[in-house]
């Protein structure tokens, strides 16, 4: 197979090129055990986020922590990922995605088991960031490994990878609940340690290794964007935090001036990091800003519910970990009926249903929770909140599955930094959830912090309708 023109060369501005990821990698299609080990990953990845939710509030409780404080142990986690993502995305091209996959297995099992012996709240916060950190490796080394190791599957694989990461926002919150109800929530991490320890067992066994190659890079700008993107979550989370407001100003200036630091550098160097006019595409922007406000209302109600449940319908993690679960298990069983629906209405028509969903049904929710039975018809109102969670699930999916869907088909998502950017801006939605969650929940109103997921909906609702339909593409494989 001849080697596509440029590649030898690795401009991270160039698509990647599979052909040539192929060539270096074994020739013999890998198992079952093997793919599965990948999904399992990526599965894992998403669980690890949001594993603790449900006994929450039990950690709050062991370290006489508040609302807003205790939410940072899951913030941290996100906050990681943010920040680390567009850097894993060159260790994966340089040093091969599954050594790289394998390292953040590893550092994952040991930051999980050693948070099983956390003695305060703040070794708790920064072991999770460690875990971010590691889970960082996840979504590019998987994500380009799948392609190229089973090329027969094409887009299957990557649906698959998708399928992968909606069964791990299922799935963390009912485990946590489970296993903390039986072990605590200290057994939720040895719990997770091992999983991981298997997993890795799993993919060092039986995934075939992809050399890397040397990948140009322009490490100042990329370092400047990591510093930009981190200092733009910890401005977020310190609003969340209540931190006093000339503090955060400066974290939030020294945000601003060193992402226009970045544009800067990248106009400049575009040819190792990517043209910012190209961040303008309007196929790309729309994607980006849709998986973005997905994953914001994601976490404010991933964070805020199995908090509001324990203390006002007074159940335990294995409960609150159930009820939580349906809004995942929506996202996860749902992929059938967005595809479905895109056949039928087109991506523009089902993003604009999808929006529409993640506008009203937040704004019920906030009713029903400061309005409805409360502890009262604990049934009854558990309920209400199990159909508006469903509702919320297939909305997001339909979100997040279009969104990935358009961003591949784009001229900007071919560029690795530019992927790289958009993955980033998920993770960023969802921490800026978490810290809405701490800002405003200590507030006693679920309908005026859903007021905010409502907003960031409609928002991206007005920039979808304004921007119209585009073009339909057809991608071979897909």
């Amino acid at each position: 197979m001849s080697r596509p023109p440029g590649e030898h060369r690795g401009q991270p501005g160039e698509g990647r090129q599979p052909g040539g990821d192929r060539d270096r990698a074994s020739s013999r299609t890998p198992g079952r055990l093997a793919y599965l080990a990948l999904l399992g990953t990526t599965s894992a990845g998403t669980v690890g986020g949001t594993i603790i939710n449900a006994p929450l509030d039990w950690i709050k409780q062991d370290f006489g922590a508040s609302d807003s404080r205790v939410v940072l142990s899951v913030a941290a986690y996100t906050v990681a990922m943010a920040v680390f993502v567009p850097l894993a995305g060159w260790l994966c091209d340089r040093f091969g995605p599954i050594r790289v996959v394998a390292v953040g297995l590893a550092l994952l099992s040991v930051a999980q088991l050693a948070a099983v012996f956390s003695l305060s709240l703040e070794m708790l916060i920064v072991l999770r960031a460690v875990q971010g950190v590691a889970c960082a490796t996840f979504p590019p080394g998987v994500q380009r490994s799948l392609p190229v190791l089973w090329p027969a599957k094409g887009a299957t694989a990557l649906a698959a990878w998708a399928a992968a990461i909606g069964v791990g926002q299922a799935m963390g919150p009912p485990i946590g609940g489970l296993v903390a109800q039986f072990l605590g929530w200290r057994g939720v991490f040895g719990f997770a340690g091992v999983f991981s320890a298997v997993l890795l067992v799993a993919v060092l066994l039986t995934v075939p290794r992809i050399p890397g190659r040397k990948v140009p890079i322009h490490a100042p700008g990329v370092m400047v964007l990591m510093l930009s993107i981190g200092l733009f979550v910890v401005a977020a989370t310190m609003i969340g935090q209540r931190v006093p407001w000339g503090p955060d100003v400066v974290v939030g200036g020294a945000a601003l001036v060193s992402g226009v630091a970045f544009l800067l550098i990248a106009a400049r160097r575009s040819d190792r990091l990517v043209a910012p006019r190209a961040l303008l595409e309007r196929r790309y922007a729309r994607a980006t800003a849709l998986a973005a406000t997905a994953m914001f209302i994601m976490g404010i109600v991933l964070s805020s519910l199995p908090l509001w449940i324990a203390q006002n319908l007074h159940l335990g993690p294995g409960p609150v970990g159930i009820i939580v679960f349906s809004m995942a298990a929506a996202m996860a069983t749902s992929a059938r009926l967005t595809s479905a629906l895109r056949a039928r209405w087109g991506g523009w028509a089902t993003s604009i249903a999808a929006l529409t969903v993640l506008i009203a049904v937040p704004l019920l929710l906030g009713v029903w929770l400061d309005w409805g039975p409360r502890d009262a018809l604990t049934a009854v109102q558990a309920i209400g909140i199990v159909l508006a969670l469903l509702l919320m699930g297939v909305a997001t999916n339909a979100g997040q599955s279009i969104a990935a869907f358009s961003v591949s088909l784009s001229a900007t998502g071919k560029n690795s930094l530019a992927f790289g950017m958009h993955n980033t801006a998920r993770f960023i939605g969802l921490a800026t959830g978490f810290a809405w969650t701490a800002l405003l929940y200590p507030v006693g109103s679920m309908l005026l912090m859903f007021v905010g997921a409502a907003i960031a909906a409609a928002a991206a609702l007005w920039l979808v309708v304004a921007g119209g339909p585009l073009q339909r593409m057809e991608v071979r494989g897909s």
